[in-house]
C-alpha cells in the first residue's frame, strides 16, 4: 500500500515547479532584452549624442551584457560614425569612434555633452576638410570675412577680407595644424595684410595659435596619435588602449 505523501514533499515540489517557472520566465526576459533592447539604446544614444555633436548624421551601434546596463551608458562596445558633427572648436566631416567597456554617462549627454569617463579601448578618427578649416577660421580670426582655405601637406593657406582701421584689407595667412599638449592646433607661421592705406605689411605671427581640438576638455580618454595634413583635409587619429 502506497503511503501517502507528506504536506511538506507536497509543498517542496510545489516550490521547485515555480522555481523552475520563474527561472525559465528568467531566461526569456533575458534573451528578449539581449535582442530588444540594444537597437533601442543605439537610437537613444543616436539622439542625444547627435545633439552634443551637433549633427543629424550620425549612426550608432552598441552591445552590452546585460543589455540593460546600456540605459545606464555602461557600454560593452560601440561604433559610432558621424559627418558634419563639432569636435572642439572645430567642425569635422567624419567622425569615427571605437571602443569597448566604455562608460558614457547619459545624463551628460541629455545636457549637451558628449563625456567618456573610461573606457578599456578607445579610438576616435576624424576628417577636417578645407571647408571646415575655413570655417574656424572666420569665427578665430577677429573680423575675417570671405575666408577660403586650401591645406596641402605642406602648408594650410588662408586668404580672406577683415577691415582694419576702417578699412577693408585682404589678408593672407600661412601656417600648419599640429599637436602640442594633446590638443589640435592651428599654428600661424606668416600674416601679410595689403590695402590702399597700409600698403603691405608683414606682420609675422599676429594673431598667435589657434585651438581646434582639446581632449583634455573634451573629457576624451585618448592621446593624439597622429596628425597628417594631406590634399584638402588634414587626418587625426587618437586611441586609448587597456594597460597590458
Amino acid at each position: 500500500m502506497t503511503k501517502p505523501r507528506s504536506f511538506a514533499c507536497e509543498a517542496g515540489d510545489i516550490l521547485r515547479k515555480t522555481l523552475t517557472i520563474l527561472g525559465l520566465i528568467l531566461i526569456i526576459l533575458v534573451g528578449l532584452s539581449q535582442l530588444l533592447l540594444p537597437p533601442i539604446a543605439e537610437k537613444t544614444l543616436e539622439s542625444r549624442l547627435a545633439a552634443a555633436l551637433k549633427t543629424d548624421r550620425i549612426t550608432a551601434q552598441v552591445s552590452g551584457v546585460p543589455a540593460l546596463f546600456l540605459f545606464f551608458g555602461h557600454i560593452g562596445h560601440v561604433d559610432l560614425s558621424a559627418e558634419d558633427a563639432m569636435l572642439g572648436e572645430v567642425r569635422a566631416a567624419r567622425v569615427v569612434l571605437s571602443g569597448d567597456g566604455v562608460n558614457m554617462p547619459l545624463d551628460r549627454l541629455t545636457q549637451g555633452e558628449f563625456v567618456v569617463t573610461r573606457a578599456d579601448r578607445l579610438r576616435i578618427d576624424a576628417r577636417v576638410t578645407a571647408e571646415d578649416l575655413a570655417d574656424l577660421l572666420q569665427r578665430k580670426v577677429d573680423k575675417a570675412q570671405n575666408v577660403t582655405v586650401e591645406i596641402t601637406p605642406e602648408l594650410v593657406l588662408m586668404n580672406g577680407q577683415a577691415k582694419i582701421f576702417g578699412q577693408m584689407a585682404d589678408i593672407h595667412i600661412e601656417g600648419k595644424v599640429l599637436e602640442e599638449s594633446n590638443s589640435l592646433w592651428f599654428r600661424m607661421t606668416r600674416l601679410d595684410i595689403k590695402n590702399a592705406l597700409l600698403g603691405r605689411a608683414l606682420t609675422g605671427n599676429f594673431f598667435g595659435d589657434i585651438e581646434l581640438v582639446d581632449f583634455q576638455r573634451l573629457h576624451l580618454p585618448v592621446e593624439l596619435d597622429t596628425v597628417r595634413q594631406g590634399e584638402g583635409e588634414v587626418i587625426l587619429s587618437a586611441s586609448r588602449h587597456a594597460a597590458p
